[in-house]
């Protein structure tokens, strides 16, 4: 096996069609979410635009930073050579990960205020979105 990454030793999830399946996804999704909240007179459509631009921001890192983890680790990792958890920065990525997804899921529990909550929702929209749109320029890089 070369020492050079190649698309096509990357799993199915990390293919070209599936980023833009999740990519169209999360975009359609913010589109009728934004929709729905449109439609009631209690809800601030700016925390919803203030979420998904949040989102969009710290996605884009999330993705970024998970590309050059693989870039570095995943032929060590398909040699069997290191375990994904022994790689330089995994923990940290996933700890990252698990706060940047994390706190928004349990953040409803807290607030009562519709505001807050339509924010978080295209908060996760612009998140999944943004994470796969670095995955995506990373992976159109590589060679086939």
């Amino acid at each position: 096996m070369a020492n050079k990454l190649y698309r096509r030793l990357l799993p199915f999830y990390m293919k070209l069609p599936v980023f833009w399946a999740f990519i169209v996804l999360s975009v359609l999704g913010q589109l009728l979410w934004a929709a729905v909240i449109a439609q009631d007179v209690r809800i601030n459509p700016h925390w919803s635009s203030f979420g998904y631009g949040l989102g969009i921001g710290l996605g884009f890192m999330q993705g970024k930073w998970t590309s050059r983890l693989w870039d570095q680790s995943y032929l060590q990792v398909l040699r069997r050579q290191i375990t994904f958890w022994e790689a330089k920065g995994a923990k940290l990525l996933t700890f990252y990960t698990c706060i940047a997804l994390g706190i928004p899921v349990f953040f409803p529990f807290l607030t009562r205020s519709l505001d807050t909550l339509a924010g978080i929702q295209s908060y996760v929209f612009g998140f999944i979105g943004a994470m796969n749109v670095a995955l995506m320029l990373w992976v159109r890089r590589m060679p086939k």
